[in-house]
């Protein structure tokens, strides 16, 4: 892969994160509008917010380097039979 592909690789994910971040903060923000915040709606908008921010948070920090492999001890691999 190119530099310039990775970098638009980059850019979109990290573009996508700070889209997520904005739908977290637009449900969050009617769930705190919401007078009676109990039903249906208050938990969807809840589930929305802590899904959204959570994988915004995670686009945002890691970006392109989410696919790239880790070291994995060997105290936690699989036992070749």
């Amino acid at each position: 892969m190119t530099d310039a592909s990775r970098l638009r690789t980059d850019l979109s994910l990290r573009a996508g994160g700070v889209l997520s971040l904005a739908i977290a903060v637009t449900a969050l923000h009617a769930l705190a509008r919401l007078h009676p915040a109990n039903g249906v709606l208050a938990l969807l908008l809840a589930m929305i917010g802590f899904l959204c921010a959570s994988a915004g948070a995670m686009l945002v920090i890691v970006g392109g380097h989410i696919h790239d492999r880790v070291a994995i001890s060997a105290r936690w691999r699989r036992a070749e039979r």
